[in-house]
Parts: structure tokens; sequence; C-alpha cells
């Protein structure tokens, strides 16, 4: 499992600007996604869970799930190396092909058991009440909020993989290369990158209430 290097601690302020405009003030800009993550990148002293007890159930479902993704992965030929995108994508739809006849029977809850998904959800929803209102706005602005999520299908290609931001996923339990955590509309995924595909998925993780505008 790959680790997350800490960094120095800087504690956000969740600003009311966003709410209150004094006479003769104008409104502070929107912020940019580009700045919330760089503001991330240099916060957070945040507790990284690896063997956190918590989460011992979702680490173990996690390694489950690894072993089906290796074993498909095994079966689909080896892409050389290539710059070629169809090619790429060709064989990324052969390996979730294999993954989706591995976990057939799969069902929402699999993965992100309901421990730890009460607990991740509470974490993300920790994390941005500690945000202004301008920052939550600029993190959530690449979310596709009308696509609901289903699992063992492919994550849609025609929308954006939206960032997560640095100094939350520090405070997420810690996940293999081939895994990370995307947000569909409220929803926290669990994605396999290499094979584009929902693994698992925390309804309504994200409570924040510009998340259900």
């Amino acid at each position: 499992m790959r680790l997350h290097r800490p960094f120095v601690s800087l504690t956000f302020v969740a600003g009311l600007s966003a709410f209150l405009i004094l006479p003769g003030c104008k409104e502070k800009p929107a912020a940019t996604v580009k700045e919330v993550n760089s503001l991330d990148a240099k916060s957070g002293e945040a507790p990284n869970p690896v063997g956190d007890p918590r989460f011992k159930e979702f680490f173990d479902r996690v390694r489950a799930y690894m072993k089906v993704h290796n074993a498909a992965d095994a079966r689909v030929p080896s892409l050389k190396e290539t710059n070629d995108p169809k090619e790429v994508s060709t064989r990324e739809k052969a390996l979730a092909d294999e993954i989706r006849v591995e976990r057939a029977g799969a069902r929402q809850g699999d993965v992100f058991t309901p421990a730890a998904a009460r607990e991740i959800a509470q974490v993300v929803v920790d994390d941005f009440n500690g945000r202004a209102l301008r920052d939550q706005k600029a993190i959530l602005v690449e979310v596709p909020v009308k696509v609901p999520p289903a699992i063992n299908t492919d994550y849609p290609t025609t929308l954006p993989l939206a960032t997560v931001p640095p100094s939350l996923l520090l405070k997420l339990p810690t996940l293999p290369e081939d895994l990370e955590y995307r947000f569909l509309g409220r929803h926290l995924i669990l994605r396999d990158i290499r094979a584009n595909l929902i693994v698992d998925f925390i309804p309504d993780a994200l409570t924040s209430r510009i998340a259900t505008e």
C-alpha cells in the first residue's frame, strides 16, 4: 500500500465571507481547485489511518478485491509500451470485463462495510465543514452531480475525474496503488484505476449544502 508523506501543519478556518457581505466590501472572489489543492498540500498534519482498527474489516475487503483484480489482470494480455489511447482503452475494458465476471454478484457495501462507511463519511463531512464555503464550491465545481453510481460499471469517461483534496486523502484509509477515491455527486466512489471501474461507493457521503444544490 502506498503511504502519504505528512506535510507541515496548517489549520483550515471556515470563513463567513460567503454569507455576510459588509457594506462597501466586495464579495471575496471564488476560489479555484488549484488554490484549494495548493493550500491542502501545505496543510495537514492529518492522521494517516494505516492499520487503524476502525478500518480493519475495510482493509480486509480491499485486499480481497485486489486478489480478484490481480487474477483478472493476469488473464488479460499485457499491454506493450504504447501511446495509443485506443490500445490503452481496449485493455482497460478487457480488464473491467474480467473483473465483472468475477464480481457478478457484487453489491454496494461489499467493500465499504457499514461500519467503515459511517466512519469514512464522517471524515468527509468533518473535512468539508471545516472549509470556507468558497473552497467547498471550488472542490465541487468538478464533481459530476447528475449521474448515480452503480457497482461494476465504468466511471463515465465523458465526465471529469473530480479531484479529492490532498488533506482529505490524508485522513482517509490508505488504498493500494490501483484504487482511488473519487466523488460522483454526493457519493464517495472507490474506483479501480486501471479498469476504470466503480468497485463500491458510499451513498450521500457528502452532505454539504453546496453538494445538494
